[in-house]
């Protein structure tokens, strides 16, 4: 008999841990704000709808120029935009980089001859308060 058998003889048995809750379940992920605007083609036309459902539009030969604004947060910051300009150098309307159905609105214009992918190519990976004119239209 050992100094401690007694305190073991004492211990109760090990209680089992009892069973892992069931996780609760998840709201649905919240959409990216950008995520909540759409874009896209029809016919040659160009659309947004903001995340209120109002939708803006215009003809791709009444477009003068397109540019994308960027902030300093980055390419991932979220802060870029879209500003497609009328004839009159107004614009017709913006919508955020990452709207859904870009991609499709990013194909139409890049099919537009003077579309400069450079440019493009640096707004989309720029750090820096800039606007970056992507397209023009030439001058008569």
């Amino acid at each position: 008999m050992g100094l401690f058998d007694w305190l073991k003889r004492r211990a109760k048995a090990p209680v089992p841990a009892p069973a892992p809750a069931e996780a609760p379940a998840t709201a649905p992920a919240m959409p990216e704000p950008e995520g909540r605007w759409r874009t896209g083609v029809e016919a040659d036309e160009l659309w947004a709808v903001d995340p209120e459902g109002n939708r803006r539009a215009a003809a791709v030969e009444e477009l003068g120029a397109i540019a994308i604004e960027t902030s300093d947060t980055g390419p991932d910051g979220r802060s870029a935009w879209w500003l497609f300009y009328g004839p009159d150098e107004d614009i017709a309307f913006t919508l955020p980089l990452g709207a859904r159905g870009e991609g499709a609105m990013v194909e139409r214009v890049a099919a537009l001859p003077g579309f400069r992918h450079d440019i493009y190519a640096a707004a989309v990976r720029s750090t820096d308060i800039d606007t970056y004119v992507i397209w023009q239209r030439p001058f008569d």
